[in-house]
């Protein structure tokens, strides 16, 4: 099978908080998985790529599945970090958290190690939904049920209006992105600078809570 082109990032700039082994198999599964596919990715490449034994990998990870669900999950928990000890006294805290939360997705969704797996998944979609599914499970879904619980907790003090908390988030994130994953899942636009992506998540920010005005 031919090698596919990697990006030339860093995924480890998404995983620098592990301990070192753990991040080390990480970072070469994200190599692996670029070079040679989800299907094609062995365990034994990782981890002769990370210099640890196979004994030394399942026991860290359970399997190949187990650790993609790592490598997506860290990136989901870290966008979870801002609403997690969001305390809302007042709708201005409640913009501060919405606000910080968008910085951090916006940050962390569109860095070219996670627009690269985004890609892969897309590509081997027709022949294998797992990595999509795992993305789903270990990215969308946990960051989904963090803004919508953040939503339900402001609507039960009386800062945003009635409506389903569900669709409070998912107009906060079409406000927040747009067409701009599209984009630049298609490479037609470069990742957004920190300026940029502060300007996009204080304005969908204001149009969410204005839309849902109490």
């Amino acid at each position: 099978m031919a090698k596919k082109a990697k990006p030339d990032v860093c995924p480890a700039t998404t995983i620098d908080d592990l301990p070192p082994r753990r991040k080390a198999i990480l970072a070469a599964a994200y190599d692996v998985l670029m070079e040679q596919g989800y299907a094609g990715a062995s365990t034994l490449e990782i981890a002769t790529r990370a210099k640890v034994s196979k004994r030394e990998l399942y026991a860290e990870f359970g399997s190949k599945s187990g650790i993609l669900e790592a490598l997506i999950a860290t990136t989901a928990a870290r966008m979870q970090v801002p609403l997690a000890p969001a305390e809302l006294a007042d709708r201005a805290d409640l913009a501060a958290a919405l606000t910080r939360y968008g910085v951090t997705a916006l940050t962390e969704l569109t860095h070219p190690a996670v627009l690269a797996i985004n890609r892969l998944a897309v590509a081997e979609a027709g022949a294998s939904s797992e990595l999509g599914h795992i993305l789903d499970r270990q990215g969308r879904e946990p960051n989904r049920k963090a803004l919508v619980l953040l939503f339900s907790r402001a609507q039960a003090v009386g800062f945003v209006g009635d409506g389903d908390p569900e669709q409070m988030s998912g107009v906060f994130f079409s406000l927040l992105f747009g067409d701009l994953m599209l984009r630049l899942m298609l490479g037609v636009i470069a990742t957004p600078r920190p300026r940029e992506i502060e300007r996009r998540a204080a304005l969908a920010t204001q149009a969410v809570l204005a839309l849902f005005r109490p």
